[in-house]
């Protein structure tokens, strides 16, 4: 399996070596063009010369073997006339007839051939210009050749193709090593962090990884693993505390029932069973009642850990529900049991996109709150708006302290545990409204009121997502 730094260092190899390639070619190209062009312009200046030569009369049977004026290399000429026989041309130049097989026009011609230079069989750079008007002793016109070897240039461009064979892989090789170096230290970090966090068992997520100074990649991930131990480690305090409260309310009842039934079986003739009966079965509701909570706020919490995740209900699980209706229903059992006179006068229409059982947990769960809270009247208030349907509900009760309005959403709090335990709450209502609404999008909280206790749910109209 490749690493990180494999990879990197395989690729950077790739583009330098591909780069380096490129690069060599065009550099022998240029190299190999520049030194031809350079012999070309050699021997057209030697054939200018040569011809000018030839126009004052000048025709010698050997013409010398020498650079032009100013030039380097030693070019060699040839003269030939209309039937393409060598009248005149260098000692170097071998036997062989005309260096080129098509004469000169209007406009010079230039050629490469190869031909015996000094014994030696070379590559020529030719050009072919054509004389006409020539002095005295010459008649007709005659083609004059003059070529430069391009020896030089082969060597100049096999040495330089030698040089990059060498440097090329140099090159690979350093850039190898300083990306295998470079990779390795940029990685280390990531590395260092990784190990720290290797280190962290469930029991020590009080850990935390090293944060690297600035505010690069690095420094990011490191915040971001702190952020995620910070959330785990408040997630298992969560967990911790509602399995010792859940356990602690389970126990209550089950020691209370314990406790009746051995005293009952201790005296049983002194023990009216009748009573014992009615005590057991008040303690048998109560963990009815508990174990019911406990599913619920379970299948709420997964819900709303699935709508933060991005998680959405599919279509044929939401429909459309008119919460006005939900309110009014839930509202009949309250005014059925005639403990509190229930206010509808601020309810308006409102009709969400959603799964009725959600919203039905959400009112019941508030209104159950309020009622055992109230000292003797709620109110009910229900508006929609342009995107979000707001539910307010309203008791005369104790009012909730600024310092609790978050914590009363924590499951087993109470603000009051002897009146919740005597009117059956085990303090899990709020816990199961607060996830019920995530998952739905939507916001709740207490407010500010006159008089008694206020808690708002804000609602999209809408679906989660």
């Amino acid at each position: 399996m490749s690493t990180i730094r494999v990879r990197q260092t395989s690729l950077a190899l790739l583009v330098v070596g591909l780069a380096l390639v490129v690069g060599g070619g065009l550099v022998l190209a240029l190299v190999r063009r520049d030194l031809v062009g350079s012999a070309e312009r050699q021997a057209r200046q030697r054939a200018e010369e040569t011809a000018t030569l030839l126009r004052t009369g000048w025709l010698p049977t050997e013409l010398p073997t020498e650079p032009p004026a100013g030039g380097d290399d030693r070019v060699v000429v040839q003269v030939v006339d209309q039937q393409g026989r060598v009248r005149s041309a260098s000692a170097d130049l071998g036997d062989e007839g005309p260096l080129l097989a098509t004469p000169p026009g209007a406009g010079p011609v230039t050629g490469t051939v190869r031909r015996s230079l000094g014994g030696e069989r070379t590559d020529l750079r030719v050009v072919g210009l054509r004389v006409v008007g020539l002095g005295a002793g010459s008649a007709g016109t005659l083609s004059v050749y003059a070529a430069s070897s391009l020896e030089p240039a082969h060597e100049a461009t096999a040495a330089t193709a030698t040089g990059l064979a060498v440097a090329v892989p140099l090159l690979l090789l350093c850039v190898g090593v300083t990306s295998w170096r470079l990779v390795g230290r940029s990685l280390r970090p990531v590395e260092a962090i990784r190990a720290q966090v290797e280190r962290i068992t469930p029991g020590q997520l009080d850990h935390r990884v090293v944060e690297p100074p600035g505010r690069d990649e690095l420094s990011q991930l490191a915040r971001t693993m702190n952020t995620m131990l910070d959330r785990l480690q408040r997630a298992q305090q969560r967990q911790r505390r509602f399995v010792s409260d859940a356990s602690h309310e389970l126990r209550s009842p089950l020691a209370a029932i314990r406790t009746r039934v051995e005293v009952g079986l201790a005296h049983p003739d002194r023990t009216d069973w009748v009573a014992l009966a009615q005590a057991v079965h008040r303690d048998g509701d109560r963990l009815d009642r508990l174990v019911d909570d406990l599913l619920t706020l379970a299948s709420a919490s997964a819900s709303a850990s699935a709508s933060a995740a991005g998680a959405t209900d599919g279509p044929a699980a939401l429909e459309v529900v008119d919460l006005d209706e939900v309110v009014l229903d839930e509202v009949e059992a309250i005014r059925a049991r005639g403990a509190v006179v229930v206010d509808l006068a601020a309810l308006s229409p409102a009709r969400l996109y959603s799964r009725p059982e959600q919203l039905r947990l959400i009112v019941r769960n508030l209104l159950d709150n309020a009622e055992r809270h109230a000292a003797g009247r709620i109110e009910i208030g229900l508006a929609a708006g342009a995107a979000s349907a707001e539910l307010v509900i309203r008791n005369d009760g104790d009012p909730v302290p600024v310092a609790e309005r978050e914590r009363v959403f924590d499951p087993f709090h109470r603000l009051q545990p002897a009146r919740d335990r005597a009117s059956g709450g085990v303090g899990l209502g709020l816990a199961i409204v607060r996830d019920a609404v995530t998952a739905r999008g939507g916001q709740v909280w207490f407010a500010d009121c006159a008089e008694g206790a206020e808690v708002h749910v804000r609602l999209p109209l809408a679906g989660p997502g």
